[in-house]
């Protein structure tokens, strides 16, 4: 059931999250400023427990309380208005549409509505959400996705990735929690790993697990890490084990979330993603994983393009896996700007391209690509 019926706010545990304050007080504010905020986000990145940290901070603002409705086990978009009234308990009018009963009992409630990953019923979400806010004026929505709902008023914050400092201070903690202490010896390390694993909470979460697994570390670190222990960031050590395990397809086990929910593994979360994906935009996402580091446009044609695959194709493939949070944006516009695909979703992808037979083929074009002439400063111009 994707929820269990409407939440006090005693039923929302805090998460303890880390480095997240800055986030749940933005969201605090949108919320108070729109009645659709949607939060987007990376997998992993912990769009799920800042939207639920944040309905605690606002649970005092809503006389009839909160409801939670988890949406990734619902697979059917007619379902959505009858999982709504079923969890509210709401009389049920069969002269009527799910949708206008659901209308008609929640016209006079003050309530948060949280619709919890809404990416795979992004059609039903919308229909719900613009159906519910102009004739029940005090329902406010709180929705988590990969992509906006696109409704008119909607408010979307992005749950970036930690900062380097939060993300160690994450790590730290959860391996003091499976007893595995670190020292000021261990610091480069530890950072070196949160940056290879793009600072996303789920991911650091996973690594820090891993190294509790029998036989990969044992409890108490002594000595600063070398190469090939496992803290190392390198091939030997946690990094390499943890990639290799999502490249060979192998799963990894997931960590207790927030509110006594678990979250997604980091496999079945970038899974997720990806079977929301386009044939084009999963073929686009395979041949991306080639590049180890940011990208421009020109790059990604230059590299990545075929008769299956056109430079048009791909510059519209660009734009919808950065809004779908495959991608990650830089600062620039047209031409110049900048993308990156987290190493977890590189990962992911570069499986895919061997799946698909076409490794070989462009890594060896990305290699062709990095070692191709480049013109001095000012030569194109003719300096």
């Amino acid at each position: 059931m994707p929820g269990d019926g409407p939440l006090s706010v005693a039923d929302l545990t805090p998460g303890g999250l880390t480095g997240r304050a800055a986030d749940t007080a933005t969201l605090r504010h949108m919320l108070d400023n729109s009645r659709l905020v949607t939060v987007t986000g990376l997998p992993g990145v912990g769009k799920t427990a800042v939207a639920l940290e944040t309905a605690i901070a606002a649970a005092g603002d809503f006389a009839d309380g909160t409801l939670l409705l988890r949406l990734d086990g619902l697979p059917d978009e007619a379902l959505l208005p009858h999982t709504v009234g079923a969890v509210l308990r709401l009389a049920d009018d069969f002269a009527s549409s799910s949708l206008e009963v659901l209308v008609d009992q929640l016209r006079d409630r003050h309530m948060l509505i949280i619709l919890d990953t809404c990416e795979h019923l992004l059609g039903a979400c919308t229909s719900l959400v613009a159906a519910l806010l102009v004739p029940c004026p005090k329902i406010s929505v709180l929705a988590t996705s990969r992509e906006p709902l696109r409704v008119p008023g909607e408010a979307v914050a992005e749950i970036r990735p930690l900062r380097l400092a939060d993300a160690m201070t994450l790590f730290g903690r959860r391996l003091a929690a499976a007893g595995i202490q670190t020292g000021p010896e261990h610091r480069a390390t530890v950072a070196s790993i949160c940056v290879q694993l793009d600072k996303l909470p789920l991911a650091i979460e996973l690594a820090a697990a891993g190294l509790a697994e029998p036989g990969l570390a044992e409890p108490g670190l002594a000595e600063p890490a070398a190469e090939g222990q496992p803290l190392a960031a390198g091939p030997g050590g946690l990094l390499g084990h943890l990639l290799g395990r999502l490249e060979r397809g192998e799963d990894v086990p997931g960590i207790p979330g927030p509110a006594g929910t678990r979250q997604h593994s980091m496999r079945s979360a970038i899974g997720w993603s990806h079977g929301l994906c386009t044939p084009g935009e999963r073929l686009l996402w395979a041949r991306l994983s080639v590049f180890a580091g940011p990208f421009t446009l020109r790059d990604a044609q230059d590299v990545c393009a075929t008769s299956q695959l056109s430079d048009e194709a791909i510059e519209a493939g660009l734009a919808l896996l950065t809004e779908r949070s495959v991608l990650l944006a830089g600062d620039g516009s047209g031409e110049g700007s900048r993308f990156a695909l987290p190493v977890t979703l590189r990962a992911y992808g570069r499986q895919m391209l061997r799946r698909l037979g076409q490794e070989e083929e462009f890594a060896d074009r990305h290699r062709r690509w990095q070692h191709r002439p480049r013109p001095r400063h000012g030569a194109a111009a003719g300096i």
